[in-house]
């Protein structure tokens, strides 16, 4: 089975000029832990998670060193979300990022996931532009009714 027949084709995406708030809305709105980046034609050019948002908030352990008594506060912390929120996704996003084509099999996506630790994979068409998003869950559920429900 290739991933076209399982990926997600509705996918949501913001731009790199979007608002943190606005990634982080979509993130617990839809529950996804990740949004594509796309460029203005479309073009994947990233990946902004749930992660980049709390690294964003969260203090590097630098931070904490330099600094310790400044997070030891409420405030502090919650300052740091407000600030986070005013950022823009091309500030946190994360510009590496894996894709496949849709013709990718299952199996190959997985091991993929798996050797790379990552949740999501795009699936892009040959000029770059997002056609699809699968996830873990998504493979896993396919080969389970593949495996254990089509052939009883």
């Amino acid at each position: 089975m290739e991933i076209k027949a399982i990926m997600s084709s509705n996918v949501i995406s913001v731009t790199p000029d979007d608002d943190v708030k606005r990634a982080a809305t979509l993130i617990c709105l839809k529950k996804i832990s990740g949004i594509p980046v796309v460029d203005g034609s479309g073009k994947l050019i990233g990946m902004i998670s749930e992660k980049d948002v709390l690294r964003a908030i969260y203090p590097t352990y630098q931070e904490l060193f330099e600094n310790p008594e400044e997070f030891k506060a409420y405030a502090d912390l919650r300052r740091r979300y407000g600030e986070t929120t005013h950022l823009k996704v091309s500030q946190i996003y994360n510009k590496r990022v894996i894709t496949i084509g849709p013709d990718t099999p299952l199996l190959n996506a997985l091991s993929l996931m798996i050797t790379k630790r990552i949740r999501r994979l795009p699936v892009v068409d040959s000029d770059g532009k997002i056609i699809g998003i699968v996830s873990q869950g998504d493979i896993h559920q396919a080969l389970f009714n593949e495996q254990f429900l089509i052939n009883k």
